[in-house]
């Protein structure tokens, strides 16, 4: 990732250096399984379903639920029952509608 980054960095900075028409160009390099999963982790952001701020996402992050997929199984019952027992302020109906939304 770092040498990605440096070498980006290198083209942006020495953009107007003429370029010897024989050097080959680089292949941008392919991302790693740890890059991928961060992507993949990055693109599951809780946030996009109504009610759900970043707050709440962190709490359910710290209960195991990082994807729609993980809130999507969720048992409404027990889920309002681990939020509030962390002070959340939430419904079964409200988290009931987010594992809805997730499920869609």
């Amino acid at each position: 990732m770092w040498n990605n980054l440096m070498r980006r960095w290198l083209e942006m900075a020495t953009w107007w250096l003429p370029k010897h028409e024989d050097e080959p160009t680089p292949e941008p390099a392919k991302p790693t399984s740890a890059e991928t999963s961060a992507e993949a982790s990055a693109a599951d952001d809780l946030t996009d379903i109504r009610g759900i701020g970043p707050a709440m996402q962190r709490r359910l992050e710290g209960l195991g639920i990082r994807s729609h997929a993980d809130l999507a199984a969720a048992d409404p019952e027990t889920l309002t029952e681990r939020l509030k027992a962390d002070r959340a302020v939430v419904s079964r109906a409200q988290v009931a509608t987010w594992i809805d939304a997730a499920g869609h």
